[in-house]
């Protein structure tokens, strides 16, 4: 699909942001509803896409975690901190509330709404898989 999208599209390039966004439209309309593909057995995608059922949101719930969980903001550098040590996440959750669970003493599960990301051993300082 990219090599076709470069020869369709990109190159050359265009001279405008106009007239290249004019050809990303073509493109687009040409691959998804004139273009037979070969694995859809002769159809193409826009005659077989079909919308969700499921309604998207315009506002996203806001994230909230237990009373005894630990809130902490991931940083614009994907980090946040514990006690003395500061913990790289992702690059994903940057800017994203993450709860901390201590399961043990200095042994903390850290969720990102209810998945488990990682445990962390503050005394060892290392963390591992969750």
């Amino acid at each position: 699909m990219h090599k076709t999208l470069k020869r369709g599209a990109i190159h050359p390039p265009r001279a405008t942001l106009a007239t290249q966004q004019r050809a990303f439209d073509r493109f687009r309309a040409e691959y998804n509803d004139e273009r037979p593909h070969q694995y859809l057995r002769g159809a193409t995608p826009g005659a077989r896409y079909r919308p969700s059922s499921r309604p998207y949101p315009s506002v996203l719930l806001a994230i909230t975690y237990p009373s005894d969980f630990v809130t902490k903001e991931v940083t614009a550098a994907s980090t946040f901190r514990l006690g003395q040590k500061l913990y790289f996440l992702s690059n994903s959750l940057t800017h994203y509330p993450v709860g901390l669970e201590e399961v043990d003493d200095g042994l903390w599960s850290v969720f990102f709404r209810h998945v488990l990301l990682v445990r962390i051993d503050e005394r060892a300082g290392t963390l591992t898989r969750g």
